[in-house]
């Protein structure tokens, strides 16, 4: 697979949601049970990411403050942060060109606990007697 940075940024911003009522502002590039990679040019307000998945953010161009857990990183081209599951960040004071890479990601014993925690919150099947 081979996906163009240009081709993805294209595609910004995607119509208003309810929760991007400014647009959609993230350009998906792949998924998979483990791995989804976005392109992401934040304009307005940073926005939740998905619980329980860890984070790494690659900067391609412009530049932005990222805070995560109350600590402060300066983002530029080719700077690379992660961030774990369910921890607080946002990006501030970015540059009208600033974009990343979002690449979130669930470890296989993440996804394991998921799954289990699905399966011992699934309502059991009532038996219909006829």
């Amino acid at each position: 697979m081979h996906v163009k940075f240009d081709l993805l940024l294209e595609d910004l911003p995607r119509p208003p949601t309810r929760m991007w009522p400014d647009g959609v502002w993230f350009a998906p590039a792949f998924s998979s049970e483990t791995l989804a990679v976005h392109l992401y040019t934040p304009k307005t307000n940073s926005y939740p990411a998905p619980p329980g998945v860890n984070i790494i953010y690659m900067a391609i161009c412009g530049r932005s403050d990222i805070s995560i857990a109350g600590r402060v990183y300066d983002m530029q081209p080719g700077d690379v942060v992660t961030v774990d599951a369910d921890t607080p960040h946002e990006f501030m004071r970015y540059t009208g060109d600033f974009a990343v890479y979002v690449i979130f990601w669930r470890s296989l014993s993440q996804i394991k606990a998921q799954k289990q925690a699905k399966t011992r919150h699934r309502p059991s099947a009532k038996r219909i007697s006829a």
